[in-house]
Formats: C-alpha cells, structure tokens, sequence
C-alpha cells in the first residue's frame, strides 16, 4: 500500500514538474530570458574583440549621430544622409535631458526600446511568441544591443498595435505615424488603422486619425521643405541609396533570385536569407491551416492588415539589398511567422532557454564573423 502511494506520488510530482516547463512564460520570464541572452551576446562579443569600436562603425549608427548633430544646431544643410529622421529627433531629445551623448543616446534608446517592443509582444502574442522573437534573430540582437532604428520602429508599431485593441484610436495613430518617421514601412501600421476605421463606419475616428497622422507628418516634412528643398527629400534619398530608383516595387520574388550584391553573397549569407524567406513562405501557409490563426486575423484586422502590406513589400521590394538584408527587413513580422506556427512548435520552456542561449553565443559570432572566431578562440 505505502509503495503504490509513493509511486503515485511521484508521478503527480513529475506530472506537476513538466506541467510547470510547459506553462507559457509569463512577462517576468521573458524579459528574464532577454537579460541572460543579451548578456551572453555581450559577453561574447566583450572577449572576442573591441565592443567600442564594433559600436561606433556599426550598421547606420554614424549617420544618426551626425543627422542629431545637425539637428540640434538646426543646421539642415549639413545633413548628407538618407536616413529617415524620427530615430534621432528622439536622440537630440534624451541628450538633452540626460545630457549624455548621442552615442550614450543611441545605444541607450535601442536597449530600452527593444525591452519595451518585447514587453507588449508578450501582452499582444503571449509569451511563446514574445520569448522566441527576442531571441532567434541576429539582426535583433545586433540592433537592440549595438544600435539601430528597429527597436524604436517596433516599440512604436507594437504601441500602436496594442492601443488599436484597446480602442484607443487617436493614440493608436499617433504611434503608428510616429513610426512612420524612424522607418518608412511604418506608414502601413496607419494605412491599417485606417481602414479599420473605414470598415466599422466609425468616420469620426477616421477623420480624427488622419488628422493627427497628417499633423505629425507635416510637423516632420516641414523643415525638409523649409531648409532642404523638398518635403520627399527623405523619401529621395532613400530611393537612391536603397538602388531602387524611385522604383520601390517590382514582381514577386523578381529582386529575391537576382545576385544583386554579389560582394555580400557568401555561403553563409545567402543561407541565412534563403532560411528566413522560406520561415516566411511556411508561416503564410501555415496561416491557411491554422483555425487560431484565421481567429486572430479577423478579430484583430489591425494587425493582420500590417502583416499583409509589410509581407508583400518583403517578397516585391525593388532593391539589389532585397535578398541579402532580408533577415534585417523580416524582423517586423517575426511575431506573425510565430503565431502561425505556434501549434507546430515545442512548448517547452526549457528549450526556449536552451535555444535562446544557443542563439545567443551564434549570434554573438557570427556578428564578430565566424572565420575571425575560430582565431580569436584559438588566440584566447
């Protein structure tokens, strides 16, 4: 008798144990999940060479802290770059208040952002998807903890998500035009609130989204105008160092199979893209077969509309760096390849740790380079 009751008693305990693992994480779990990950990525990068310097030369870092330069001494002409200017508008405003700066500014902004566009992708997706999108992008990780506009971007965009479902429309918009200003893909967040709007006949709403979107648009394009020449002269720029010409989009998959950037296209490269866009292809069948899915689209057509335009930019978009930075341009939807594939995917916290640890330490490498890796571990 005792040991048929010690035997069940140590199955309810196992049961419990792996009822404990497979339990969603709860928010305090994710960012916890965030700290050690990132620290390891740090951590990584720390021994395997100059984390400073890495910073300072890193993606469009520099352009920002010279677009803040010229902005806080309201000194347009001085500005060459073709980077959209929300990011450092932003920068000027945290210098001046911390006074610290723009470097400090840059690095600070993508960290607290890329908490805060974690944090309400686990209130919006729930805490599978929040904790997988933390950790499974290199880009991510690059721009959250060495400097980028796409933590900004998403904190603004998820913002808006998140106050659209809350029926908090005029705060809705403003976020979503205010990401429109740090990266230009945010214009489609606005565009889906709209016609949200349009679809449930609330025109007041509509009218009154427009008008804040318009204003914080005009705010912005207002010295373009006034010291610049044009109020496009962002969007110019940006045609031209993107290489498309004025000429954004093209037919599907057309720019994905050119070998526009040859230099770049290594083994690796190319591996990792042709990994991302097929994630994407299998999230959007999986959206065909997924009923919660199909639940979720329509009860939150917000999101679902975002999705889509950003989607079909992805796989159109006119640009020789269409394929290699497609890693870089999927990290918007990365949310919505996991939702769809969330009933396909191990619930298991302990491989989300494993796996975010793992990602974690390649990441951290492969942004060092593999090949300089391997020598520097043998130097050390």
């Amino acid at each position: 008798m005792s040991a048929s009751v010690s035997v069940a008693r140590v199955q309810k305990r196992t049961e419990g144990n792996e009822r404990t693992w497979t339990s969603e994480p709860t928010l305090k779990e994710v960012l916890l999940l965030c700290v050690v990950c990132y620290a390891l990525y740090l951590l990584v990068l720390a021994l395997l060479g100059n984390y400073w310097h890495l910073f300072k030369t890193f993606g469009d870092n520099q352009p920002y802290v010279r677009i803040a330069e010229a902005i806080r001494s309201w000194n347009f002409g001085l500005i060459k770059e073709w980077q959209f200017f929300g990011l450092p508008y932003v920068m000027v405003a945290f210098s001046f208040v911390t006074h610290t700066s723009y470097w400090t500014a840059i690095l600070s902004l993508s960290v607290i952002s890329a908490f805060v566009a974690t944090s309400i992708s686990q209130r919006l997706w729930g805490g599978w998807v929040a904790g997988i999108f933390a950790v499974c992008s290199r880009e991510w990780m690059e721009r959250a903890l060495i400097g980028g506009a796409e933590p900004l971007f998403l904190a603004l965009v998820f913002g808006s998500f998140l106050a659209a479902r809350r029926d908090k429309w005029l705060l809705a918009a403003s976020l979503a035009a205010s990401s429109a200003v740090v990266r230009p893909m945010g214009i489609f967040a606005l565009v889906a609130l709209g016609i949200v709007l349009l679809i449930r006949g609330q025109y007041k709403k509509f009218v009154a989204a427009c008008f804040v979107g318009g204003a914080i648009g005009t705010l912005y394009v207002l010295p373009l105008k006034l010291y610049m020449g044009s109020p496009l002269a962002n969007v110019k720029a940006y045609g031209a160092a993107d290489g498309s010409g004025g000429r954004p989009l093209t037919l599907p998959f057309y720019a994905l199979l050119q070998n526009q950037m040859p230099q770049l296209s290594t083994n690796l490269n190319v591996a990792r893209a042709s990994f991302w866009i097929v994630l994407v292809l299998l999230g959007i069948a999986a959206t065909f077969r997924n009923e919660r899915f199909r639940e979720y689209a329509r009860k939150y057509l917000v999101e679902s509309i975002f999705c889509a335009l950003y989607v079909g930019l992805l796989f159109t978009y006119n640009s020789p760096w269409a394929r290699i930075a497609f890693p870089r341009y999927v990290i918007p939807v990365i949310p919505f390849i996991f939702v769809a594939l969330l009933p396909s995917l191990p619930k298991d916290r302990r491989f989300l740790w494993a796996f975010g640890l793992l990602s974690a330490f390649l990441s951290a490498a492969e942004t060092y380079g593999f090949t300089s890796t391997v020598e520097r571990l043998r130097q050390i």
